[in-house]
């Protein structure tokens, strides 16, 4: 093995005389027009103003909206219901200039007979079975311009003209099923209406406790005294606040409050009164939760271990449950911060799944003999255990938001006079997620705030995707006997289609959707030998390769590539019943058949500190990726990189997908899900909601070979500016056939703009500077997210092969560049960055990619001032 098997890009190497230049417009891009007759300045005053909101320049129409002191106005804004294409709405939107969305409302509708695509079968079109439209939200600068828009729509209704020169306005009106202005039916979700149901039910004396949140101000006395309207309103009723926050970097401001049930029934059998007719209120929704169950096996008794102790700042930490600090693996392995005493609210025998975390971070799956990490693991409790429902949860007085905010200034920011607690660490494990959330397209206030956390502090959130725990139906079996005689085959087959088709209801669990954190899923796999089989259970993939049942499936916020990884998370077993003609499947939590051994609490309560259990699912899988981040980072720093703290997290971010790819479970899924045909990016997408990226090979990224070199760099970059990098190539690569497989990897951390529909601020594209195939004659895979997808979030990550024969071009470099552009509003900020690029040939070939790509690269490494000692 090489002494470095990562090389840096030096400084030296990138193109000087074209760093930082402005990035060129796409002659063939097309630019919307303004679509307002000129005549219409005939119109009588009743249409001035809307006139004038439609003619006036967008940027002017922005900058009125800006203006408004309290931001948006909940009062001014319009809910426009579109049927058909989304991105033919906002071209006709892009003729009518000075409309601004608020926020966008991604969830899809089923066809009807009214709304639906076209399709062409047998050379005729008929109703296509996508889904259509979604909901977006407008506002008006003031209520004169409101009241004529909707003015409009009612004429558009009645079937009348429009009035003169406001043609492009019935062309708007052709693609809405409705529009209105925002009322009760907007505030009141139909999950929120489920939630108040299945509470009443469980607990029909109780008050309900749900979370209202709040169309955001900017004065504090306005947020005051919206507060003093929900709290008058309340007290009419029956209830009361338990708490509020705001944060106002991501324009939240959040009540947690409690509503006797009669009066929630109320609002479920009339969401038009009340509550839900308070202009301050955006919506009310269920509360947030995130509850781990304690495990049904005790454990067994493990062996110590025998490690040094670690030493050095923390790289990595943990938001969970309250660890078993002085456990015999995890002793003097922790800096346990529990500023709120969780601890003493949570019993030792309860401490479950923090114990469990921390153990999978620090020393992996026990089953696998690994060695503990170098350097201590900060934890910071954000659950305790609730005896009610027996499990660890987030605590029920408060809103999980504002706690983990409050958790994550503490550590990197401090809190008063008290420094940083942990102020080196760039990882941060967060293996919950809001139970009471799946995400449906809107994008949730804990999901904004990890964005915002990850730009603002420079650090990456690695996020467990969530376990769908719900009963899966499999159709092709009627009894579980025909299950049980079944062979693993059918059974698998059976499944994938199951998951398939009900992946609409096994969403991720916000905050996964996140787009700046690394969304894990976790895969079918662990450490366990010689498991014993369980003639009550199945494994569903017994050959491996596939995503856990339960895992939480994607797409993410605006379709963005989500989970972005999986990792391994316990091979998790099913059961299976029989109801309603067919068979349906619960999947097992692990213990003696199969899982993740990890350190756990004596549920005894004896008082033992050396006890084990197996558990799966994606918060092991987020947690042992959290450890390969740590081990990333320290085999750079053995290896002699200085790798400044402001850009340590989107390094690890770049490396720890760098050796993802979709492998054999592309292909198995690819043809379980269908021949594409036309709609293979749709086809594409459906894969890529189970796979992400698919499973990282971390010891590709940390190891070398002799015919594999991956390099590196990283910086900052900003609007309308690129950076371009030549890279030397292999010289005996140039002319051979032998197959090559070039991979690049961009990862960068986006400033967010709550207010905007895009809501993305920087959007980064890594493109040939040169060659357009790289002067290696390579094509992008298939199998793989299509290139559209990766555009969407904050990674950018290709696999592209090739093997004819080729004369290098421009000057045998690799030449790359990254570009820059803003997406939502001005980009004032420099965004950070990293790259990470592989060049290789097949094992056995001969040909010494690594040795000649470092002999090349070395010498600039040393010209470079700051870079690789």
């Amino acid at each position: 093995m090489a002494e470095r098997p990562l090389l840096q890009i030096p400084e030296a190497t990138r193109n000087e005389r074209e760093k930082r230049a402005p990035v060129p417009i796409d002659p063939n891009a097309k630019i919307a027009k303004p679509g307002v007759d000129r005549q219409s300045q005939r119109l009588g005053p009743r249409f001035d103003r809307l006139r004038d909101v439609a003619a006036q320049p967008a940027a002017q129409a922005s900058m009125a909206l800006r203006a408004d002191p309290d931001g948006i106005a909940p009062e001014r804004a319009l809910v426009f219901e579109v049927a058909g294409s989304v991105g033919d709405f906002y071209s006709q939107v892009g003729r009518i200039q000075g409309l601004e969305f608020l926020l966008e409302d991604d969830a899809d509708f089923e066809p009807n007979d009214d709304f639906h695509t076209l399709q062409t079968k047998q050379g005729e079109q008929v109703r296509g079975d996508k889904p259509v439209g979604g909901r977006l939200y407008m506002a008006m600068p003031d209520m004169r311009a409101l009241r004529e828009i909707l003015s409009l729509w009612d004429r558009y209704r009645q079937g009348q003209d429009m009035p003169y020169g406001f043609a492009p306005w019935r062309t708007l009106f052709d693609m809405l099923s409705d529009l209105r202005a925002w009322g009760p039916q907007d505030r009141v979700l139909p999950e929120t209406l489920a939630y108040w149901r299945e509470r009443i039910a469980d607990r029909p004396h109780d008050p309900v406790r749900f979370e209202v949140e709040m169309w955001f101000y900017e004065r504090a006395e306005r947020r005051a005294k919206a507060i003093a309207n929900i709290e008058g309103q309340l007290a009419e009723l029956g209830g009361r606040v338990v708490t509020s926050a705001v944060i106002e970097p991501i324009r939240y401001h959040g009540v947690l409050v409690d509503l006797p049930p009669q009066r929630v029934e109320e609002l479920i059998d009339h969401p038009d009164v009340t509550l839900a007719r308070l202009d301050d209120i955006m919506y009310l929704r269920p509360q947030s939760v995130a509850a781990i169950a304690e495990p049904e096996d005790d454990g067994e008794i493990s062996e110590a271990g025998g490690a040094p102790a670690p030493a050095g700042d923390p790289i990595a930490a943990l938001l969970d449950g309250v660890p078993l600090a002085n456990h015999q693996r995890l002793a003097g392995r922790l800096i346990l911060d529990d500023p709120d005493d969780f601890a003493a609210r949570t019993p030792a025998a309860k401490r479950s799944h923090g114990t469990s975390m921390a153990s999978l971070i620090v020393h992996g799956d026990l089953q696998a003999g690994e060695e503990p990490l170098d350097r201590p693991l900060y934890v910071r409790p954000v659950m305790l255990f609730d005896a009610a429902s027996n499990a660890e949860t987030t605590p029920p007085d408060r809103l999980p938001l504002d706690v983990v905010y409050l958790a994550v200034r503490r550590l990197l920011e401090g809190e008063g006079a008290e420094p940083a607690s942990a102020p080196s660490v760039v990882v941060i494990n967060l293996s919950l997620g809001d139970l009471n959330r799946p995400f449906a397209g809107r994008i949730s206030p804990w999901a904004r705030l990890m964005d915002w956390l990850s730009f603002r502090y420079r650090v990456l959130f690695l996020v467990s995707a969530g376990n769908v725990r719900s009963w899966l139906p499999i159709r092709e079996f009627a009894t579980t006997a025909d299950w049980a005689a079944a062979s693993p085959e059918a059974r698998e087959a059976a499944i994938i289609s199951a998951l398939n088709s009900e992946k609409a209801a096994r969403t991720l669990l916000s905050p996964a959707e996140g787009l700046n954190a690394i969304a894990v899923g976790a895969w079918h796999a662990d450490e366990f030998a010689a498991a014993p089989d369980a003639f009550h259970l199945k494994d569903p993939f017994p050959n491996g390769g596939l995503p856990n049942v339960s895992s939480g499936v994607g797409l993410g916020f605006r379709q963005t590539v989500k989970p972005d990884l999986l990792f391994d998370g316990g091979r998790e077993l099913v059961r299976a019943s029989e109801d309603e003609g067919h068979v349906w499947l619960a999947v097992d939590g692990g213990g003696a058949y199969a899982g993740q051994m990890s350190a756990a609490p004596d549920a005894g309560a004896t008082g033992r500190l050396d006890y084990q259990r197996r558990t799966v699912g994606t918060s092991n899988a987020t947690a042992l990726l959290t450890r390969s981040a740590a081990r990333i980072y320290d085999s750079m720093v053995e290896a002699g990189y200085d790798i400044p703290r402001t850009h340590a997290a989107v390094l690890i971010k770049a490396l720890l997908v760098h050796g993802a790819a979709w492998g054999d479970a592309g292909e198995k899924l690819d043809g379980a899900f269908g021949p594409a045909g036309r709609d293979w990016q749709r086809h594409r997408d459906n894969i890529s909601r189970f796979l992400g990226y698919g499973r990282p090979n971390i010891d590709r990224v940390l190891d070398c070979a002799a015919e594999r070199a991956t390099l590196f760099t990283f910086g900052d970059i900003q609007q309308d500016t690129q950076d371009e990098f030549d890279i030397p190539l292999p010289p005996s690569i140039e002319g051979s056939t032998e197959l090559r497989r070039l991979t690049m990897t961009l990862a960068w951390l986006t400033p967010v703009n709550a207010r905007h529909q895009q809501y993305r601020s920087a959007t980064l594209e890594m493109l040939p500077a040169g060659d357009k195939t790289y002067s290696l004659a390579v094509e992008r895979l298939s199998g793989q997210p299509t290139h559209f997808a990766v555009n969407r979030g904050t990674l950018s990550h290709g696999i592209f092969e090739g093997e004819s024969a080729v004369a290098f071009l421009d000057g045998g470099m690799l030449k790359l560049r990254v570009a820059c552009r803003a997406q939502a509003g001005p980009l004032d900020d420099r965004v950070p960055f990293a790259v990470a690029i592989s060049i290789e040939t097949g094992v056995g070939s001969g040909i010494p990619i690594y040795d000649e790509v470092r002999d090349a690269v070395q010498p600039a490494v040393r010209a470079t001032a700051g870079a690789a000692r």
